[in-house]
């Protein structure tokens, strides 16, 4: 596959419980080597697939997105991973991705959009920086970057981002909400 896209060739949607088994065949190698596929439990490709999202074209996984609103916070929605495959970066995918994220999660109410990536993940900052999202200061510095130390366990200090939505849609009650993933014609980027 060529590495030029046009968007009716790329499918985006939520992911399924099938999807697992995909993202971890490709996890380790998108992560260069890192040992990333522990971090990515079934659980999320059951319980989270309104908010969560894979890239296709031609039945090939360019890229994935797991995101969640918040059950204790209902008006923030928080991205816990995004991968991309290294072949078809710098093509807009993951802009792509987190913008269903964001629209999605204003879809059902949310104010506030949430991730975090490792301090050394440079690229990943700039990305989230390009995106809109803001460094959410910390309690310490890495290298110049503000971090929340120990955030993902002892020594895991982490770099947090956030980001104010656009729009939100009034939240409807339990009985009105849908139940299942929104409409395709909701995809705001």
């Amino acid at each position: 596959m060529e590495q030029s896209l046009t968007s009716d060739q790329l499918r985006l949607r939520p992911l399924d419980a099938g999807d697992h088994q995909r993202v971890l065949a490709v996890i380790d190698e998108w992560w260069g080597g890192r040992r990333m596929s522990s971090r990515l439990s079934h659980v999320f490709f059951v319980h989270f697939r309104p908010t969560s999202f894979v890239l296709e074209c031609d039945g090939e996984l360019l890229g994935f997105l797991i995101g969640l609103v918040s059950q204790t916070a209902p008006d923030e929605a928080y991205v816990h991973f995004v991968g991309v495959h290294p072949g078809y970066r710098q093509l807009g995918l993951g802009r792509r991705l987190y913008g269903r994220f964001c629209t999605v999660a204003g879809l059902r109410g949310c104010e506030v959009a949430r991730s975090h990536t490792a301090p050394e993940n440079r690229l990943s900052i700039a990305f989230h920086q390009a995106l809109g999202f803001a460094i959410d200061p910390g309690d310490g510095d890495v290298d110049g970057v503000s971090v929340w130390r120990d955030y993902a366990g002892p020594g895991e200090h982490r770099v947090r981002f956030v980001k104010r939505l656009g729009f939100v849609v009034p939240k409807l009650s339990s009985a009105t909400r849908p139940l299942g993933p929104e409409p395709a014609a909701a995809v705001g980027w």
